[in-house]
């Protein structure tokens, strides 16, 4: 089980949701109906995620817990871009969400693949 207190990749996206969450009233929402409401819910579970992970027993379901965050980062960067493209949000708000949820991926990324190896090491 993990310590949410030592885990960057939690504080991170903790990060990341208070600025999609800062940028979301800026959406305008007459672009992109309910790209608001599925931004931040994408924003809100991967922190969640994190957190419900680092609580669950075993590797195995740490590392599906963190793969599962991944994927909604991944949702998060999927609506920025629509956001972005259909003119809902401005380039520099989108922009700078963007690069925190890059930063955000490539720790899920680099914890995901270190608890994938101990993974392997207890099963041999």
């Amino acid at each position: 089980m993990a310590d949410l207190r030592n885990l960057r990749v939690f504080a991170a996206a903790h990060d990341l949701c208070a600025a999609i969450h800062d940028a979301a009233p800026r959406i305008k929402v007459g672009k992109a109906p309910g790209l608001r409401a599925q931004l931040l819910a994408a924003a809100d579970a991967i922190p969640a995620n994190i957190a419900e992970a680092a609580g669950l027993g075993t590797d195995q379901q740490f590392a599906r817990g963190l793969t599962i965050a991944l994927g909604s980062a991944n949702e998060v960067g999927a609506h920025l871009r629509v956001a972005r493209t259909v003119g809902a949000l401005d380039e520099h708000t989108a922009r700078r969400c963007q690069a925190k949820r890059a930063v955000v991926c490539q720790m899920l990324e680099r914890l995901l693949r270190a608890v994938q190896s101990r993974l392997a090491i207890t099963t041999q």
